[in-house]
């Protein structure tokens, strides 16, 4: 007996012909650059190479803007000062966010951020890259000495917010976070676990800039109203000197 399926699955047989022979007349038209080009371009999407090239041309833009600024012990101060008492109010009253969502939900796209709104998220991104990975290699001279790991909790639908950490460890969890206000419950949401070790100033200030950098994140891009973060002391790692 026909179900649904087979009814379109039959009358997808009885089009193709004709519809092959028509892509094929089009396709005759084209020259033999384009017809090229338009092989490369369904292949790497295909293969998602476009977005591969894209993350690495980010993160070599990255890496040019934190090598010509400079960045050291006193840089992270000045900005844990500047932006560790910043609320989403605040980014909302100075034009830096227009009429981003409900906190909890979707993720902040880049038009609801202004101009300044998106060279802050990006200094954001910058900092927590060079406080988590930065050396001289890129200008970055910073005193670390405890060795510290950094866990992030987030939705898994949002875990590519932060593509541009590297060496980090994924675990999964569900969540279990009620919503007082019923409007982005956490409630079996399928999250992510990122885990990232770092060395830190013995007086934290460079964990400080990280927890202010995933906060300005959160505010500009991520979304969420509860963005858990917790740093825990290492007494041993294969990463220390021995």
């Amino acid at each position: 007996m026909d179900n649904i399926s087979s009814i379109i699955k039959k009358a997808q047989d009885d089009l193709f012909p004709e519809l092959e022979k028509k892509i094929r007349l089009e396709l005759q038209k084209k020259d033999k650059d384009w017809l090229i080009d338009q092989i490369i371009y369904l292949t790497c999407e295909r293969h998602s190479l476009h977005e591969q090239k894209n993350k690495l041309e980010n993160m070599k833009n990255r890496l040019a803007r934190i090598n010509k600024i400079g960045y050291d012990d006193q840089a992270l101060t000045n900005f844990v000062d500047t932006y560790r008492k910043i609320s989403r109010d605040d980014l909302q009253a100075s034009g830096l966010l227009v009429n981003p969502p409900h906190m909890g939900l979707a993720t902040i796209e880049p038009y609801q951020r202004s101009k300044k709104g998106e060279a802050l998220l990006e200094k954001a991104q910058d900092i927590l890259y060079l406080a988590l990975y930065g050396d001289q290699t890129i200008n970055v001279n910073l005193t670390r000495g405890q060795e510290e790991i950094l866990t992030i909790i987030l939705p898994q639908s949002k875990s590519d917010s932060l593509f541009f950490l590297k060496a980090v460890t994924e675990v999964n969890a569900s969540g279990t976070w009620q919503d007082p206000d019923g409007i982005s419950n956490d409630d079996h949401t399928n999250n992510v676990g990122l885990q990232v070790e770092f060395g830190d100033h013995k007086t934290g200030t460079i964990g400080m800039a990280i927890f202010v950098a995933l906060n300005l994140i959160n505010l500009l891009h991520v979304n969420e109203q509860i963005f858990y973060a917790r740093m825990e002391k290492v007494e041993r790692s294969s990463l220390q000197s021995l």
